[in-house]
């Protein structure tokens, strides 16, 4: 409930986004490597997002992490059959971010990283949200996102709208795409319906000097 806000400045939030009559509803960000208000490496390091640090009362984030460790895995794994270098890539970026979290004592890391089964290095999980046309803008185009849609709801399409698309976005579809170089969008449903995105960011790529991977072609599968 903290999420939403009542502001159109920043639409993830914006309270008129979320279905009224929801039980459950708002959206969080999980990352055992986030850097705060967008800095870059430029800035500092980054740190465990918020609801993963280890002095935050409330475990259960934590917990649930650890029981997804299965669903995570299988998603990488997917990552690895239709992106391979991507999936190269992204878990020596997860390593070199474990060897840096040791030297500098960031025990919020240190203890996040063992169970965060993911080779993507961020998540958000939004819940009975609509969302508007928009770009990811702190991604790399040639790398897929990755969005897992369930729940109990009507037809409902996943749309973008460069390509003249629309693709039938049934509970348990996974999409993987571009969400930095395709605007895209989905609509709002009466029914409950979550969202698990799967990200990584450019900037701790760069942080930890991994290769930002290029286009994958035909001939790299």
């Amino acid at each position: 409930w903290e999420s939403i806000k009542a502001s159109s400045q920043a639409w993830r939030t914006d309270k008129s986004y979320f279905r009224e009559d929801a039980e459950l509803k708002g959206a969080i960000n999980l990352s055992p490597a986030w850097f705060q208000q967008g800095c870059g490496p430029q800035n500092g390091f980054p740190e465990a997002s918020w609801l993963l640090k280890s002095r935050t009362e409330n475990t259960s984030i934590r917990e649930w992490v650890d029981q997804m460790s299965d669903t995570n895995a299988l998603l990488s794994v997917i990552l690895h059959v239709i992106h391979p270098q991507m999936y190269v890539d992204g878990r020596e970026a997860l390593i070199c971010l474990g060897k840096q979290a040791e030297q500098r004592a960031d025990l919020d890391m240190s203890s996040i990283l063992p169970i965060w089964s993911s080779t993507y290095s961020s998540m958000s999980v939004m819940v009975n949200r609509a969302t508007c046309y928009h770009r990811d803008i702190n991604g790399w185009d040639p790398w897929y996102d990755m969005l897992v849609t369930v729940g109990d709801y009507p037809p409902l399409d996943f749309v973008i709208p460069m390509l003249n698309l629309q693709l039938r976005y049934n509970p348990g579809t996974i999409i993987a795409f571009s969400g930095s170089a395709l605007e895209h969008g989905v609509g709002a449903v009466d029914s409950d319906r979550a969202c698990l995105a799967y990200y990584m960011w450019a900037n701790v790529h760069q942080l930890v000097h991994v290769p930002m991977c290029q286009s994958l072609w035909m001939d790299d599968l």
